[in-house]
């Protein structure tokens, strides 16, 4: 009896969300838009390890290959990851 109760007490599977990603198709090339926040994001704690980032905004320029990005609303020259 104890095996029957060890086998119906197994966790229910979760659901797995699916993959999503954003692609901008520009000229016969390919953008993952999906990521390019999360690279900017990176990019710029690298270098700024201490700052609180409580504003983060992106801005993909396909014709450049780059998206500049501002934090808490500022911006810099430097400001840029390449796409």
């Amino acid at each position: 009896m104890a095996e029957k109760a060890a086998a119906k007490a197994k966790p229910a599977a979760t659901k797995a969300e699916p993959v999503i990603k954003t692609i901008l198709q520009i000229d016969g090339k390919d953008y993952d838009v999906s990521t390019v926040a999360a690279d900017a994001l990176k990019a710029y704690k690298s270098e700024h390890k201490r700052k609180v980032v409580k504003e983060f905004v992106v801005y993909v320029k396909p014709e450049e290959n780059a998206a500049y990005y501002t934090v808490n609303g500022e911006g810099d020259d430097s400001f840029k990851v390449g796409l």
